[in-house]
């Protein structure tokens, strides 16, 4: 019995601990496609067609 909740208390370690590294990577990468729309904006603002005139 001992062994069974020492096995079960472990496993939920694991899992806790695997979760929590799941979500902090989720959160870089979102924050690096932030950074990356945030530096190219401006840009794609500056690559705009001019438009002509009839």
């Amino acid at each position: 019995m001992a062994q069974k909740e020492a096995l079960m208390n472990s496993m939920g370690k694991i899992k806790h601990a695997k979760k929590r590294q799941i979500s902090h990577a989720f959160s870089h990468t979102y924050l690096v496609g932030a950074v990356i729309i945030l530096i190219l904006s401006p840009i794609a603002l500056l690559t705009d067609r001019n438009q002509f005139k009839s």
